[in-house]
């Protein structure tokens, strides 16, 4: 992993991310690296599940979601 410094940031904004790494239980580094490739992500114009999925904290994902549907399915409404 490679390192970054940034500088003269805003106190506000270190604020914000100091107060979103104790809420999400993570470091500041993790959490500035976590919005940094999300705000990349948006920029470059992905699909929206994509972009969806950049969302989700790589924990979290996963392709084992099952949605099941108990007794018979209804018929789509008409609309005439």
């Amino acid at each position: 992993m490679a390192n970054l410094v940034i500088r003269n940031i805003d106190p506000e904004l270190k604020r914000l991310i100091v107060e979103l790494a104790a809420k999400s239980g993570c470091s500041i580094s993790d959490e500035a690296s976590s919005l940094i490739r999300t705000a990349i992500c948006m920029d470059q114009r992905l699909g929206l599940g994509t972009r969806l999925f950049t969302l989700v904290d790589p924990k979290y994902r996963g392709d084992d979601l099952v949605f099941e549907c108990k007794g018979a399915m209804s018929p789509p409404p008409e609309f005439e």
